[in-house]
């Protein structure tokens, strides 16, 4: 094929203003071209003009990548170009005893042959009634006679309107053998239909999109035998529709009955059907299309299969359909074929995120969307380390740019697991730096006598690591957890205890059991608040935005982390709630060490950050002093601790401060109010001279003070003042606690 026929090609095509490119439905082709394929590809052109382009389009997609494709692959019976030669004198016939005119009697006429024609006479359709009429690739897809048509198209472009159509023609028009009557008749019946959603509310919405354009047409609503004079169709067992022509159309919900130990289908599998439709194909289980469709079409090859979505990004069967497969019919139109687009499309533009706007209104398929974690961000949390190095802070400042390895909050995950083995998952987090970064990964495999060789392993590396929290998968194991937990008791009263033993009786405060099924309570950071989630939610939507914000890393030599991130998809989403329901997209690959890294990651959110409900919002201590009121002198802006206390947090009160405040009362001296008052005046009298350097024990020694909790916090802060202090407790605490031992101080 040379370029001048590539070019020729080209033009069955449209770019449009994103530069997508995709069929037109308008296209008529260059006379040349079809002699070449007529020449070259054997293409039928004694058909319609949709078909002659549909046919050099499919050769001409598959001729680079299919060595054998030569030729039209597609089964289907053509769209003829019009009436049959010798129509005329059947017209005047028609006209003349139907006392209509000749142009409503080509009407009728067209109508047995186009299902278009059909359509328009039946529903009133025009293309001179811009608010009535069918779209030019509406009517391609709807005279398309094609056995497997994979539809791939963007939001609100009226594809459950075209297929609605569709669904009618089939059931009024196409004919269908049914076996034999008693005396060796051949039965011919309408079809039966099957409808496959995701979700009961696009079974509805196509239901009632059928009844709707029924109810236009006083004939066929005569036709329908279900349902009463205001509903069409029944809902219980299933949604059905019954003609008097015998056929039926059926709906079923692709998620009753799915199970994902493989039986899945329910109420649809054993079905039979001649037109099979998938709506939102993309969202469908696997499941169902194995276990339910596949059946069908291997038991009776003739049946229609019309598969149409806005692609998710998975690369599963829709896409192999629209790709791949030459004897499937891909229909292509992103949403900027509606003729109203450049009225809605600001409103969309700002509505969508770039991604979202590409997958669902291009209809382009995106690589990576459908998973949780996207490729990008995964590879951004590759950094170039092993796991043995992490005892080496030089490494792991080269590779993550955390200098204080040796400093960071530890948490350990772990997802115990029968079949696939326990996984250990070690995670530091790095204040400085913020970020967290996987330490460690163990794999012990499950044998006979696993459940002891799991503890062993947890022991060992709650001694290697020290971490501040271990979390692990209650469901299977919450038996180890006990047993661990009460060996730990054992331990706090064992007498000449080992190291290990020391740190091992530390479990019972470190290791908490998680419950994927149950709620996790957070806090408003700013309203104190409870805040409910999801526990596994919570685990995915965590470890979510720490890949995001490229806040986590690990060893780029972990392939396993690596396909398992790439390997978490939304497998579908709850039918109530429409929250996504998460698993693998292989299972063969699994998600047993992802789901140990997430545990760790949100150990440290759960514990450590504000939404724990364990600290204040405020990261920083500070001093709040009081200013001079009218008339007040310097002398009298005395005030006892105790009162100044009281004082803010009923100021704080006063002007509705949200969330938890807590005021830190500083108590110098033994107490008084008397040597409070005395130590403050020499404070203030020796200001930025420290009790070593000035000599004054009477200050900060330990001869007339029990050291101060504000000796700790002036070193922190590298200052001297007075006065009260709001902060963290927590972060208090630990300055208490170096400046004591720097000072040497003992209880």
């Amino acid at each position: 094929m040379d370029n001048k026929i590539k070019g020729m090609v080209k033009k069955l095509y449209v770019i449009n203003e994103y530069g997508i490119e995709h069929q037109d439905a308008d296209a008529r082709p260059d006379p040349e071209l079809v002699k070449y394929f007529e020449e070259n590809h054997n293409i039928r052109t004694d058909v319609h003009r949709s078909c002659i382009n549909c046919q050099i389009r499919q050769i001409s997609k598959y001729k680079e990548t299919h060595d054998d494709t030569s030729e039209f692959k597609v089964r289907c019976n053509f769209i003829p170009k019009g009436l049959p030669r010798g129509s005329a004198n059947k017209l005047r016939e028609i006209a003349t005893k139907s006392d209509i005119p000749i142009e409503r009697a080509k009407k009728l006429m067209l109508a047995t042959v186009d299902p278009v024609a059909w359509a328009e006479l039946m529903f009133g359709f025009s293309d001179d009634d811009d608010k009535w009429k069918i779209r030019s690739y509406q009517k391609e897809q709807l005279r398309c006679s094609s056995l497997r048509v994979a539809a791939r198209e963007g939001r609100r472009s009226g594809k459950t309107f075209a297929m609605a159509l569709k669904l009618l023609y089939y059931a009024f028009n196409l004919k269908v053998t049914r076996g034999r009557d008693s005396e060796g008749n051949e039965v011919v019946m309408g079809p039966a239909i099957m409808i496959v959603t995701p979700y009961q509310a696009q079974l509805t919405n196509i239901f009632e999109e059928i009844e709707k354009l029924i109810k236009r047409n006083t004939e066929l609503r005569r036709q329908v035998t279900t349902g009463t004079s205001d509903n069409l169709y029944i809902k219980t067992p299933t949604y059905k529709m019954e003609m008097r022509n015998g056929s039926t159309i059926q709906g079923f919900v692709s998620g009753l009955g799915v199970k994902e130990d493989g039986s899945g289908g329910g109420t649809m599998r054993g079905q039979s059907a001649h037109v099979i439709y998938l709506d939102e194909m993309d969202m469908i289980p696997e499941d169902i299309l194995d276990k339910v469709v596949n059946p069908i079409l291997a038991t009776t090859p003739d049946t229609i299969l019309l598969a149409t979505s806005t692609p998710i990004g998975k690369r599963a069967k829709f896409y192999n359909w629209c790709v791949n497969r030459d004897d499937f019919k891909e229909d292509y139109y992103p949403s900027t074929v509606l003729p109203h687009w450049d009225r809605i499309k600001d409103e969309i533009e700002q509505e969508s995120t770039e991604e979202s706007f590409r997958a669902e209104y291009m209809a382009e398929f995106i690589e990576g969307s459908f998973g949780v974690f996207r490729p990008s961000w995964i590879q951004n949390a590759r950094a170039d380390y092993e796991y043995f190095d992490t005892v080496d802070g030089n490494v792991i400042r080269k590779a993550t740019g955390i200098s204080d390895s040796s400093n960071m909050l530890i948490a350990i995950g772990v997802d115990w697991n029968k079949n696939a083995g326990t996984e250990f998952y070690v995670v530091g987090y790095s204040a400085s730096a913020g970020k967290w970064i996987g330490l460690d990964s163990i794999n012990i495999s499950a044998t006979k006598h696993s459940g002891q060789r799991w503890m062993q392993e947890l022991i060992r590396l709650n001694y290697k690591w020290k971490p501040n929290w271990i979390y692990a998968d209650e469901g299977y194991g919450h038996t180890i957890i006990e047993d661990l937990k009460l060996q730990s008791y054992k331990l706090r009263g064992k007498p000449n205890p080992t190291a290990i033993d020391r740190e091992t009786a530390k479990l019972n405060e470190r290791l908490v059991a998680f419950n994927f099924s149950s709620n996790v309570l957070l806090k408003d950071p700013i309203t104190g608040e409870d805040i409910k989630k999801a526990g596994k939610h919570f685990l995915v939507e965590n470890a979510v935005r720490t890949l995001e914000d490229g806040l986590f890393k690990f060893p780029a030599g972990d392939e396993v982390l690596k396909k398992q991130l790439l390997n978490y998809i939304v497998k579908r989403r709850h039918p109530t709630t429409n929250k996504p329901v998460y698993g693998m997209d292989n299972e063969r690959i699994g998600d047993h060490r992802l789901d140990a890294m997430m545990l760790a990651l949100a150990a440290l959110s759960l514990e450590e950050s504000v939404y724990s409900g364990r600290m204040l919002p405020v990261s920083k201590p500070m001093f709040l002093k009081r200013n001079l009121q009218i008339g007040e002198s310097k002398e009298d802006n005395y005030m006892h601790p105790q009162e100044e206390a009281e004082a803010i947090l009923q100021g704080m009160k006063n002007h509705s401060v949200p969330g938890a405040v807590n005021v830190l009362r500083i108590m110098r001296g033994n107490g008084t109010k008397e040597q409070d008052r005395e130590i403050k005046e020499k404070l203030n009298q020796t200001r930025g001279i420290t009790g070593k350097q000035g000599g004054k024990r009477g200050i900060f020694g330990k001869e007339n003070s029990k050291f101060s909790l504000l000796e700790g916090l002036e070193e922190n802060l590298g200052t001297k003042s007075s006065g009260n202090m709001i902060g963290d407790p927590v972060k208090i605490g630990n300055n208490f606690n170096r400046a004591k031992k720097r000072r040497g101080f003992k209880k």
